[in-house]
């Protein structure tokens, strides 16, 4: 009831956002599902999902909150939760945080929290929509200075693969830590910090401390030096060994005009702390075709090493061209190696059509991926500054470790934009791949490829509200923003899906 009187308040108070003091707005997401998905008992399943964020501004003041509600068929599953609230001051110097907030520790080695907007989770055993997040829950209090930054936080990060309704809820936010960071800016180009971290885990008295030693640079002839190592403060300083707890991270950076270049290199071994909610640089290419972004591999803090070597050039005429070599090696139970080579030119044929390609090859041995070939072309036309039409077509295929099968996977879509308000897509899958997931009770192991075919209309209403509209089946799998990596599933159905700012 409670939560029902904050949020109908926030309602009312949307009415008119100007209130006497202050200013308030706010977002709301709404999305309907009506179809099949994977492994789900009823077969023509209805669910809505609706998340509300309000924001109170006054001055130097400020209040969030965020309430979000799903409701389906079983009543196990629904919920209406005030997820998240916090209440902020901050000034030139001052930033005082209590509540729900997003933080990182220096390059992310000790803690690194996250959102990745406007995406719905959905985890296939526990069947609940929720936003896919990790936030820590407690206080921040940051100082900035023009020659040093200090900052203490003590919080418990979000366990985000159990949903807002899940009980006890104490298990969702198990981990406890305490930290403190500060940087010392010696110029204008160097800087160098340090952080100190305590991990309480399961209520025990007992904890574990870890330290961080950062530095940043901007050296002579346009390069920039980041590095930071991270460690248990049970273990030999700089000591890589094999029973050690450390994660080691450095990258360098050039650029010249229009020329750009980069070299990092990590090295983690033990060095998961809590539930995961430390989030390290994965130094793993991230794609948005979506060949290669179900194909991206996820960093094991547990123990990798790796290096990502990256350049880029554009042209005066508009043309591009981006190269990219990255290589993991991962020994938890065995040694298992990942490597891939990327390339990727768009050209600016004129003012009204542009054409870009790409060309990926990799080896995975944890997925049992051998020779991995992807390729796509993607060509966008203008029409008289109103419309554009976008071809987008992708093949991949690859050599299977567990069986002597070439899986081959195909993405086609078509899009017609209408500027700047409506986008109306159609997007054709298939694969042969014999080891993708899949509902039991359909699938046919005699049939040797899988298809789905859907359709999108997105309609920007104004400036404030936007409907999107799905319908057909969606291919599901892997999905990769940010480094973040999540499962979303197979849905054959109709979506709908209606954004608001206010």
């Amino acid at each position: 009831m409670k939560t029902v009187m904050i949020i109908c308040a926030g309602v009312i108070l949307v009415i008119k956002p100007k209130v006497a003091f202050g200013q308030l707005s706010g977002s709301n997401t709404f999305e309907f599902q009506y179809g099949n998905l994977p492994y789900e008992e009823n077969r023509d399943l209805t669910t809505s999902y609706d998340q509300l964020n309000i924001y109170y501004d006054y001055n130097n003041f400020s209040l969030y909150g965020r309430a979000e509600h799903f409701l389906s068929p079983y009543r196990e599953r629904n919920y209406f939760q005030l997820t998240q609230k916090r209440a902020q001051y901050q000034d030139d110097h001052f930033n005082i945080r209590l509540g729900n907030f997003y933080e990182t520790i220096g390059r992310g080695l000790l803690l690194r929290s996250y959102e990745i907007p406007g995406s719905v989770f959905e985890e296939d055993f526990y069947r609940t929509r929720y936003a896919f997040n990790q936030d820590v829950e407690g206080i921040s209090a940051e100082f900035n200075h023009d020659f040093f930054d200090l900052q203490l936080v003590r919080g418990r990060p979000l366990f985000n693969p159990l949903p807002p309704n899940f009980e006890p809820d104490s298990l969702r936010r198990q981990a406890l830590f305490e930290a403190v960071e500060t940087n010392i800016f010696l110029s204008g180009d160097y800087s160098i910090g340090g952080a100190y971290m305590r991990v309480y885990e399961n209520g025990a008295r007992d904890f574990q401390e870890y330290g961080s030693l950062m530095f940043n640079g901007n050296l002579p002839l346009n390069f920039q030096l980041i590095s930071e190592y991270a460690f248990n403060t049970e273990t030999n300083l700089f000591n890589f060994g094999d029973n050690e707890s450390y994660a080691f991270y450095t990258g360098l950076n050039y650029f010249y005009d229009t020329f750009g270049a980069s070299l990092e290199y990590k090295n983690y071994n033990d060095f998961t702390l809590g539930s995961g909610f430390n989030n390290p640089p994965s130094l793993i290419k991230e794609h948005t075709y979506p060949v290669l972004n179900r194909s991206t591999h996820v960093l094991s803090t547990e123990n990798e090493t790796g290096i990502q070597i990256e350049a880029f050039y554009t042209f005066e005429d508009g043309h591009s061209l981006t190269a990219n070599y990255t290589t993991a090696k991962n020994e938890v139970s065995r040694r298992f190696d990942y490597s891939e080579y990327f390339l990727e030119g768009s050209y600016k044929v004129n003012e009204f059509l542009t054409i870009k390609s790409f060309l990926d090859y990799a080896n995975d041995e944890i997925k049992g991926q051998e020779n991995r070939i992807s390729t796509g072309v993607i060509t966008e036309k203008l029409f008289d500054y109103t419309w554009s039409l976008t071809v987008d077509v992708q093949y991949q295929q690859f050599d299977s470790g567990f069986n002597e099968n070439h899986p081959e996977n195909y993405y086609a879509s078509i899009s017609i934009n209408y500027i700047p308000d409506l986008t109306v897509s159609a997007i054709f899958e298939a694969s042969t791949d014999p080891n993708l997931t899949d509902d039991p009770r359909t699938f046919d192991i005699e049939k040797d490829t899988r298809t789905w075919f859907g359709g999108n209309i997105l309609y920007k209403i104004n400036r404030t509200h936007t409907v999107e509209v799905f319908g057909g089946k969606r291919r599901g799998g892997p999905a990769c923003t940010s480094g973040i990596c999540y499962e979303r599933l197979d849905f054959e159905g109709f979506e709908l899906r209606v954004s608001s700012r206010f």
